[in-house]
């Protein structure tokens, strides 16, 4: 076998699912199913009720639960092999998922003191960099026209007062 075929397999091979995804469905089945109960409560589609207040939330709910069951289906099919909770703990909170974690807390706290747009630009910048390292110059673009964006809409177009 050449050196290109060899490489065009492995290339070829879909990743293996982490384990611990049929967990996660049934967490986001018992979440979403909730959701959709709590929706019924209000009048909407499913009282016959097409524009009422419940609608929206009974459509995106139920479509939550739809997705969440198909997901679970397509990985039965494929033959998935369920892991255990420490792999599904170990997959979860990885190193970048806990630094994530972590700069959500401090932005909540620092949002209080900076206010919103040096917190954001500032959380913005810093959670980019730290997934990549590549061109500060880049994400401080990115950051600062994303916070600019969103002054524009919120606080001029929706007059909506800004932490």
């Amino acid at each position: 076998m050449s050196e290109e075929s060899s490489k065009e397999q492995t290339a070829a091979e879909p990743k293996p699912s982490p384990k611990g995804e049929l967990k996660m469905c049934a967490l986001l089945l018992v979440i979403s199913g909730a959701l959709f109960v709590d929706s019924l409560k209000v009048d909407g589609i499913f009282q016959g009720v097409s524009n009422g207040p419940g609608s929206i939330p009974q459509l995106v709910s139920g479509l939550l639960v739809l997705m969440v069951i198909s997901v679970a289906v397509s990985l039965l099919v494929k033959g998935y092999k369920e892991g255990s909770f420490k792999e599904l703990a170990h997959y979860l909170f990885n190193k970048e998922v806990l630094i994530l974690l972590a700069a959500i807390i401090l932005y909540g706290w620092l949002v209080e003191i900076l206010h919103f747009i040096p917190t954001t630009i500032l959380f913005l910048i810093l959670t980019m960099y730290v997934f990549d390292r590549k061109q500060f110059v880049k994400k401080l673009i990115i950051s600062v026209g994303t916070v600019a964006v969103l002054v524009l809409i919120f606080k001029t177009l929706f007059q909506v007062i800004l932490p």
